[in-house]
């Protein structure tokens, strides 16, 4: 009967220390969700290689399949 009892005991205190974690444990994945969303809103600076490619997209608009691959290719090959 006594350990029973006992092993009641421990299971209670396992349910509550694990609920009294999951408290502690909720508002912190918020916190990092915030961290997340501030990193985005910073404007970061585009590469050479990025400013290229942005230019290149801009100037192949309309054009499609091959024209468009073989204009890319050109473009992002140019200095």
């Amino acid at each position: 009967m006594l350990k029973k009892v006992l092993a009641s005991c421990v299971a209670v205190s396992f349910l509550l220390s694990g609920a009294a974690f999951a408290e502690t444990a909720a508002p912190a994945a918020p916190m990092k969700m915030e961290k997340k969303v501030e990193q985005h809103k910073a404007p970061r600076k585009l590469t050479a290689q990025q400013e290229k490619m942005k230019t290149c997209n801009a100037r192949a608009k309309g054009m499609k399949g091959e024209q468009r691959k073989s204009f890319m290719s050109s473009c992002l090959k140019k200095k």
